[in-house]
């Protein structure tokens, strides 16, 4: 495992960590929520410093080496992302509680039976009124959480059409490189024909010349019909070359 593959891992394993952290946060009493939604802040500082530093080293590797890191980091950061939505949400909800039970307390100094209607009403509109701020800011959460996710399918979409672009131009080669081979095996067996033709040509015009000389030196029993003028030439060639041998003998 390469030190990337293991920083990656430790980010991973932080996530997982920040992650438990947020889904305890239900189970908690007030008090012990608060703390620990402190914990979880100081877990997300953390996280954020770990990739800075997993971003800086990924961009001091090439194109090809960081390609790889690249979807890597993005993936982190997207699940990153969606924690601290979901840490804020729950903070958000706590706050909530705190304040509406901050203004129960606040206006509600005695019980209900000691109550007037028109306090009784006031208290009534009060928690409504608190409610709906609530709701309101469920809302916007939710809306925020919405357009992550149609950011994530965005970028899914567009990573969904890189790979069909890339599948096509690997088709495309594929489909050059059949071309090129049957016209490679075209051109080879031109070759191997040529060099045929070449051999035959050439053995044909050596039969032609053994011909040729045979019927001038009187060796083919008269079957093949020579020009006067070769044989003379041939016959005082061969008288030239018997006479400088005699010549030779002689002397």
């Amino acid at each position: 495992m390469t030190e990337l593959d293991e920083f990656d891992s430790n980010l991973n394993a932080e996530l997982d960590k920040l992650q438990k952290e947020i889904d305890s946060l239900s189970k908690k009493e007030y008090n012990q929520k608060n703390a620990a939604i402190k914990k979880c802040y100081a877990q997300v500082k953390s996280i954020s410093t770990l990739i800075e530093s997993y971003d800086l080293e990924i961009s001091n590797l090439d194109k090809a080496q960081s390609a790889k890191y690249n979807d890597s980091l993005r993936s982190i950061n997207q699940r990153f992302q969606r924690l601290k939505n979901e840490l804020e949400f729950k903070k958000n909800e706590g706050q909530n509680q705190e304040n509406l039970f901050k203004g129960r307390s606040e206006q509600q100094p005695q019980r209900l039976e000691d109550m007037n209607r028109q306090q009784v009403i006031d208290v009534g509109n009060q928690v409504q009124q608190n409610a709906i701020v609530k709701l309101n800011e469920i809302t916007k959460t939710v809306q925020q959480g919405n357009e992550l996710a149609d950011q994530i399918n965005m970028e899914l979409d567009k990573q969904i059409a890189q790979l069909d672009r890339m599948y096509d131009t690997v088709m495309d080669t594929q489909s050059v490189l059949k071309r090129s081979a049957k016209y490679i095996k075209y051109f080879a067996r031109q070759v191997y024909t040529d060099k045929l033709l070449m051999c035959l040509i050439g053995l044909i015009f050596i039969a032609i010349i053994v011909l040729i000389v045979l019927s001038a030196l009187g060796l083919d029993d008269g079957k093949f019909n020579t020009p006067d003028q070769v044989k003379g030439s041939l016959a005082s060639d061969s008288s030239s070359t018997t006479n400088s041998t005699t010549t030779t003998g002689s002397g």
